[in-house]
């Protein structure tokens, strides 16, 4: 039977993996951060970096996952909670926001996707 001593040496053995790994990983990022800022500058390197965002992001094919787990669950959190007697007004306008702001992020998706697909075609020719 393995006493204290040996759960102690594995949780500092951990703390230490993991402070490592970040310390080296917040290092490359911080290395990429500068050398990009270095290159194109402060306003360059932030304004790429929210062109890259704003064209890719909605590429993903986690978005439609995620939006659809809302615009499907959020409903159904609403009438749970009617049915439960827990309504509340100003709660029910919050969900209702954040439903249509999913909603908003679904259609964004599907735009996205279908003016890459025509511009791939475009290429295409």
């Amino acid at each position: 039977m393995r006493g204290l001593g040996y759960r102690r040496g594995i949780e500092t053995f951990v703390a230490v993996y993991l402070a490592i790994g970040f310390l080296i990983a917040f290092g490359l990022f911080g290395w990429e951060v500068v050398s990009t800022v270095r290159r194109e500058g402060f306003g360059g390197a932030v304004g790429n970096a929210l062109r890259t965002n704003i064209e890719e992001l909605p590429l993903y094919w986690r978005v439609p996952v995620v939006a659809w787990t809302f615009v499907i669950a959020l409903p159904l959190i609403a009438t749970w909670a009617t049915l439960r007697g827990e309504f509340d007004a100003v709660g029910a306008v919050f969900v209702f926001l954040l439903w249509m702001l999913y909603l908003g992020l679904l259609r964004w998706h599907y735009r996205a996707k279908a003016q890459a697909r025509a511009v791939s075609r475009r290429h295409r020719r």
